[in-house]
């Protein structure tokens, strides 16, 4: 039998053959490991099939559980707190209804929120409007003599202050402790204290008047009250020291719409 030696070239051509085998094994196992490793193309949502409307039932669950909200971490998770949760289907139907809300609920579209809208009636009970008519006059607020008369033309002397000047109310003459009476029906606007007059009530009597009673103490009326003609709200204080030559009196000034006028004219 006649043996074949192997020559230089025939080694070489077997290097050759050996080399593209193993090559060619690489490339199948390589191929197998990818397509274990790939998505199933049922879970691939192919965009040209959502533009053509051919989406299936499968591809839009998947789609809705892959988008679903995510729930804050310290908020348990329950068939309740699921149940508030919308679904990519309902927030769309509310998106679309919110690009065709005309009247600013969007926000409450996207929810599937409904708005209704509550009319609330407030009824107010309607006050009395006060009306003052100089031909009704004033009630005297106490019996005595005017001891200072209204002045807003010239000057008239001021004992106390040793000087004249303008004065635009009246000052009666009374006892101290003795009552004061409301001149007339009216509101009360203010309560307060002044250096000059002491402790003061300012009254509104409508159409524009208003009367200011100075020198009282132990009052019985406070602001917002409506006081009756004749009603005490107070009583006579001792004077402050701008009438400790007048002596004990009550201030009277009436003004109307914020300018002085002379309440004699108003006295009855």
């Amino acid at each position: 039998m006649k043996r074949h030696k192997f020559t230089k070239w025939n080694k070489e051509k077997l290097s050759i053959y050996a080399s593209a085998a193993l090559v060619v094994g690489v490339c199948v196992v390589s191929g197998m490991y990818a397509q274990s490793q790939s998505p199933s193309r049922t879970q691939i949502l192919d965009i040209r099939t959502v533009e053509e409307g051919k989406v299936t039932t499968e591809q839009m669950i998947g789609a809705e559980e892959a988008v679903l909200p995510e729930v804050e971490d310290n908020v348990p998770v329950t068939a309740h707190t699921k149940s508030k949760i919308p679904m990519p289907s309902e927030m769309a139907k509310g998106k679309e209804q919110a690009a065709m809300d005309l009247t600013g609920d969007a926000e409450l579209a996207e929810v599937g929120i409904v708005a209704e809208e509550v009319t609330v009636i407030t009824e107010r009970p309607q006050e009395a409007t006060l009306h003052f008519s100089g031909e009704d006059g004033m009630s005297w607020p106490v019996i005595g003599n005017v001891i200072m008369n209204f002045s807003m033309d010239e000057r008239t002397y001021f004992a106390t202050l040793n000087q004249y000047c303008y004065y635009p109310a009246v000052a009666i003459s009374s006892e101290t402790e003795a009552p004061v009476a409301a001149a007339a029906v009216g509101v009360v606007k203010k309560v307060g204290m002044n250096e000059e007059i002491g402790q003061y009530v300012i009254m509104d009597l409508g159409d524009g008047y208003q009367a200011t009673y100075g020198q009282l103490k132990d009052l019985t009326v406070e602001s917002g009250d409506k006081v009756s003609r004749g009603q005490i709200i107070g009583y006579v204080a001792a004077p402050t020291k701008y009438y400790s030559l007048e002596g004990t009196n009550v201030y009277f000034k009436l003004e109307q719409d914020g300018t002085p006028i002379n309440p004699l004219n108003y006295f009855r």
